[in-house]
């Protein structure tokens, strides 16, 4: 070609060529895939300093608000475990359970995800321990009336459901040598009735208004 020819490309628009020809693999891909993998690493060993501060029995509720953030994350990722099972001394358990009452008056109870696996069980269980972590009384009777709303979507023609939040709690090995055995202890309860029923009783004579 005589005369003009075309100029030039300038030098860093030629070296981008390769890099737009190989996205998602070479040279384009290396600096994202480093940088998921140093996200990954950090996520994880901030995951392995929450399983340590809980194999420590670090009480994180006494904390601000990042180390509630902290606790409510332990809990809800099992992170929280002791992991002292077959210590001298076991950790109380909570259970939850739920006594439902027919129209015949008929009582019968069970748990908040009746037939669940082992771990949708393990999930409940963690659901059950964020009621522990708070003291106010409208928290808690905020959910216990979530899952008490749960189990009359399962009975309809349920009269009243009463929840009941219990400790078992088992003896060290030394007292249960002295023969103690493994108790149930009360923590919370609540009796809850459907709206319905409650306004038609409310309405009838002599009802409290």
């Amino acid at each position: 070609m005589g005369g003009r020819g075309l100029a030039p490309l300038p030098r860093d628009v030629v070296a981008l060529g390769p890099s737009l020809g190989l996205i998602g693999g070479g040279h384009g891909g290396r600096p994202t895939g480093r940088r998921r993998a140093l996200s990954g690493l950090a996520v994880a060993l901030a995951h392995l300093g929450v399983v340590t501060l809980g194999a420590l029995q670090v009480d994180l509720l006494g904390g601000g608000s990042l180390a509630r953030t902290v606790a409510y994350y332990a809990v809800l990722s099992g992170a929280d475990s002791s992991y002292d099972f077959f210590a001298p001394r076991v950790d109380a358990r909570p259970e939850a359970s739920f006594q439902v009452t027919d129209a015949t008056g008929a009582v019968r109870t069970e748990g908040l995800a009746p037939g669940a696996n082992r771990e949708a069980a393990i999930r409940v269980d963690n659901i059950v321990r964020l009621f522990l972590l708070t003291d106010e009384e409208k928290v808690r009777r905020s959910l216990a009336a979530s899952w008490a709303g749960k189990v009359f979507a399962r009975h309809p023609g349920a009269e009243s459901v009463v929840f009941r939040l219990e400790f078992c709690d088992l003896p060290s090995m030394r007292e249960y040598r002295e023969g103690k055995q493994p108790s149930w202890d009360l923590e919370y309860q609540a009796k809850f009735v459907p709206q319905a029923k409650l306004r038609a009783a409310r309405e009838a004579p002599g009802g409290t208004p």
